[in-house]
């Protein structure tokens, strides 16, 4: 996500954790609440379920924009681990669920808060493949979330004209059903109907099924906050990326001109990135850019730029800026394809990263001097603290702020300096092949540095991430 805002302001979320779990819960829901709800997130505590892995989701959407109806119809793939379930609980909100069934028969649920519990007729044994099919209806209801302020909702978001799915970090259980964490990612198909004129997007390479039906498949893993759909009024620019990479760009159509030449940019950077971290991890990539009846329906469309797998969102026009452009590119290996493992401890290098190469950007259009400016105008904003930003504990209010965009980018550049060019980027391109579509944590960036470096790393990182004093800027 882009926090270093379009207009040079920083947006700097400040919300309190609420809790998702009704007081009131049957004795069913405490029993689940006990067993298997809460994947081990300590910033989202109540978030996704520890007790299975989601392999595979099938979401067959049929959305109507003229009425803001959803009719869904979403199947699970998943296996039990590590203990056999009684209760199967998901992340999920809203609608009217009209039906649940489990490996194809008609199964009980509750529902409470934010979960979705299903009970089988007989717990499921561990390590057993099972397949949870929920089918729902509804105009769907914005949610909010801990790390972003009450004026910015999201999840599906319906505007006079469409509708975009903007969920992260945790907002995707308001529009889809799904263990609704990084830890828990899955492969994706996405079948969306929608009336003509309307243009559907989803995550992935897409084909045509129907007069009005859109197939796309996505089939390398992703978090569930990163899968996006768009039905709007869209024209299209299409252009090549390396190795024949098919990139394909939605803009607000009849914009089309607008966006031809800031959008060359796009496979330039992806070869600059691929050249120094690795190849591009997915077999497309384009955005999004939404109209601006968008933006001005909803607050969070209005400042947002998403990372969304493969295909990332902008707000109006803010993909006509280089940076914030190759910012969302950038996160496609840094959030997309080696994700956190927790959202508080692990959100500074995904975002720092990300702002760390618009420095590169500067560097790759200006070189070392115009690289060296954009750092020390990055130190400037936040040198004159009684106190460092220590990215790298933080509250779900603090993820999108100053402390991980600068504060981890800052990080980034004095270990490139400590380093040196060659094995700064060594330690990178070896953090992403070891981790490509995974999980990883500030502990595997010590543990590769200090491999790298042949020194123990660990004080360095300490002192970056966690000290109280504001380092000295190397140079």
């Amino acid at each position: 996500m882009r926090g270093y805002g379009l207009r040079g302001q920083v947006v700097s979320f400040s919300m309190r954790l609420r809790p998702l779990i009704s007081l009131g819960c049957t004795f069913l829901c405490a029993f689940a609440l006990a067993q298997d709800d809460g994947i081990g997130d300590p910033t989202f505590p109540t978030l996704g379920n520890k007790g299975y892995k989601a392999t595979h989701y099938l979401l067959k959407l049929n959305y109507d924009p003229e009425t803001a109806q959803l009719k869904a119809n979403v199947t699970m793939e998943g296996v039990v681990d590590p203990s056999p379930l009684s209760t199967l609980s998901v992340d999920f909100s809203g609608f009217t669920v009209s039906a649940v069934k489990l490996n194809g028969a008609s199964a009980t649920f509750t529902r409470s808060g934010a979960k979705l519990r299903v009970k089988p007729a007989s717990p499921l044994a561990a390590g057993s493949k099972f397949a949870l099919e929920t089918i729902y209806s509804g105009k769907p209801e914005l949610i909010g979330s801990a790390a972003l302020p009450p004026i910015y909702k999201g999840g599906w978001v319906a505007y006079p004209g469409g509708a975009v799915a903007a969920c992260e970090p945790d907002m995707s259980h308001g529009w889809f059903p799904c263990n609704d964490h990084p830890l828990n990612k899955a492969t994706f198909d996405v079948e969306i109907t929608a009336p003509r004129p309307y243009v559907t997007v989803s995550n992935g390479i897409g084909k045509t099924i129907g007069p009005t039906t859109t197939h796309f498949t996505l089939d390398k893993p992703a978090l569930t906050c990163m899968v996006t759909v768009a039905v709007g009024k869209y024209g299209i620019l299409k252009q090549v990326g390396p190795n024949s990479l098919p990139i394909t760009n939605y803009v607000p159509l009849g914009t089309e001109t607008q966006y031809i030449e800031p959008l060359q940019v796009t496979p330039k950077f992806i070869q600059y990135l691929s050249d120094r971290i690795g190849p591009y991890p997915f077999a497309s990539y384009g955005t999004i850019t939404f109209p601006d009846e968008a933006s001005k329906s909803n607050k969070l469309l209005e400042v947002m730029a998403l990372e969304t797998t493969s295909i990332p969102l902008f707000s109006p026009g803010s993909s006509k800026d280089a940076a914030t452009l190759c910012h969302e590119l950038t996160h496609q290996w840094m959030g997309d394809c080696v994700s956190v493992t927790n959202w508080g401890d692990d959100i500074w290098w995904v975002e720092g990263f990300a702002q760390y190469s618009e420095f590169m950007l500067a560097e790759m259009n200006g070189g070392k001097a115009a690289y060296d400016a954009a750092i020390k105008a990055a130190y400037a904003s936040v040198s004159a603290q009684s106190h460092w930003l220590k990215p790298g504990h933080l509250p779900a209010a603090d993820m999108f702020s100053l402390r991980s965009y600068i504060g981890g980018a800052l990080t980034f550049h004095a270990l490139r300096k400590k380093l040196g060019d060659e094995k700064f980027f060594q330690v990178v391109r070896q953090f992403v092949d070891k981790h490509r579509y995974g999980n990883a944590s500030v502990k595997d960036w010590i543990e590769i540095a200090t491999q790298v470096a042949g020194e123990d790393m660990k004080p360095f990182f300490d002192t970056w991430l966690y000290g109280d004093a504001v380092p000295k800027l190397p140079s």
